[in-house]
């Protein structure tokens, strides 16, 4: 069955449901929004000269509160950020110990091999920060994985609850911070008393400057500048990815640059289906193009394996299957629910990358490699500045819903690969230095200003 004739029945299902999460998701922030502040008030009252942190000492116990307790790693950005913080931490304290606040007893997949401990009390039965702060007490230190929820863009009580559960912790003499995250420019007005608010002690990691120029704009947290904590994960180069490697040789062997695709259902705001389409088709025609004018070969990389309307499948599927037999060798799409340090090494394997994906921008960049980015809530140019790259090459969605403007754009990033990955190299010392900060306020404060030792963060 073609997509369109798989989508026809079963899109305006698609969309009510939507509507109606919508109502109900604005409905049950009407009402837990209030009760969440008068929960956080009375907490901050009960408290009696807390006790702070020995920063000479290192954390050995973290409470990780990720962005999404529902899937934890869904996302595979959520999942690159988790790991590279776990991963590093323990480079310099191995005895550290992690907990995982969630809604489930059981861990993705993904992470298991982390030796995180879960704690299933995030709303199980119902959210309660009491029963957070307890769990709390019997750890040193709480990360919280911000990526870009914490200005309310998706769910303003989520966001909410993040906040408080970090200022409840700085207030309670634990060690919290937040993992670099980003900030658009128009924050949910729920937030603006409680960033109006945060406790000093409280570490706000921003992941570029652009974001940290809109935070400071609304708070005056202890704010600074960072860099995605997804830029310290170390590439896995498995069995899986063996097999992409031998198809991208191939590839080059035959004269072919080879460029990494990715697009997403969430560049279409409201699930609009004539959108939708109008991007699938651009896409095709605009690849089509390309190909038809230069050496080139397409790897689509999947960054999000959730499925239905949010995952990649839902843009790259059509896409794929309407070239797929024209371009035959010249195009390849793994569906394998690689990991987020799989995904790292994948794009390593890539010339370049056109992605809608920010943390698949971040896997290439961070393996040396230029990228053009379709832009979602001003996330791109904050990342762009960090490696000098040219503005336009972050581009709206609405931009490419042309192939006459899409194809330029590919034949861009084709033809100045060479010195757009310069760009990056140069950059990168700087960029994985403020990365690095990201793991900061869990060292011992001896230990710190040597976080940037060869033999620990080498980048491979």
């Amino acid at each position: 069955m073609t997509e369109q004739g798989s989508d026809k029945p079963q899109k305006p299902i698609e969309i009510k449901n939507v509507r109606a999460k919508g109502v109900r998701g604005r409905l049950r922030e009407f009402l837990r929004v209030p009760m969440l502040y008068r929960e956080w008030r009375r907490e901050k009252g009960q408290l009696v000269n807390p006790s702070y942190p020995d920063l000479l000492e290192a954390c050995n116990s973290i409470l990780i509160a990720p962005c999404d307790p529902d899937t934890v790693a869904g996302s595979k950005g959520d999942e690159a950020m988790i790991t590279a913080f776990v991963e590093r931490i323990r480079a310099f304290n191995p005895v550290c110990q992690f907990g995982l606040l969630t809604y489930h007893d059981q861990v993705p997949e993904t992470l298991a091999d982390l030796g995180v401990r879960l704690e299933p009390v995030w709303a199980n039965p119902k959210w309660s920060l009491r029963r957070l702060i307890q769990t709390m007490s019997r750890y040193e230190g709480l990360v919280i994985v911000g990526g870009d929820v914490m200005d309310g863009y998706y769910t303003p009580l989520t966001a909410l609850r993040l906040w408080v559960v970090g200022d409840m912790a700085a207030r309670l003499g634990k060690r919290s911070a937040t993992l670099g995250f980003s900030f658009n420019e128009k924050p949910s007005s729920r937030l603006r008393r409680c960033l109006g608010s945060l406790d000093q002690r409280f570490v706000v990691s921003v992941r570029d400057e652009v974001s940290l120029e809109r935070f400071k704009g609304v708070s005056q947290a202890n704010s600074r500048l960072v860099a995605d904590a997804a830029f310290l994960l170390r590439p896995s180069f498995s069995d899986r990815v063996e097999v992409v490697r031998l198809w991208a040789d191939s590839q080059r062997a035959k004269g072919c640059t080879v460029v990494g695709f990715n697009l997403h259902p969430m560049l279409i705001k409201e699930g609009d289906q004539s959108l939708r389409s109008a991007m699938i088709s651009a896409s095709v025609a605009a690849l089509r193009d390309v190909a038809a004018r230069n050496d080139v070969s397409y790897l689509f990389i999947s960054h999000d394996f959730r499925g239905g309307p949010l995952g990649d499948e839902a843009m790259l599927g059509p896409i794929f299957e309407g070239l797929q037999d024209e371009l035959g060798e010249r195009i390849r799409y793994w569906k394998n629910h690689f990991s987020a340090k799989e995904l790292k090494a994948i794009a390593g394997l890539t010339d370049a990358v056109f992605t809608g994906r920010m943390h698949l921008a971040v896997a290439a960049l961070g393996q040396g490699v230029p990228i053009v980015a379709v832009t979602y809530q001003g996330k791109f140019e904050g990342l762009f500045r960090h490696f000098e790259l040219p503005g336009h090459l972050a581009v709206s969605p609405e931009s490419i819903l042309d192939p006459s403007r899409l194809a330029p754009l590919i034949d861009e990033l084709i033809s100045s690969r060479e010195a757009l990955a310069s760009r990056v190299a140069d950059s990168w010392p700087r960029v994985e230095q403020r990365a690095l900060l990201n793991i900061e306020p869990f060292l011992a404060k001896e230990v710190a200003p040597n976080a940037s030792s060869d033999a620990v963060f080498s980048n491979p």
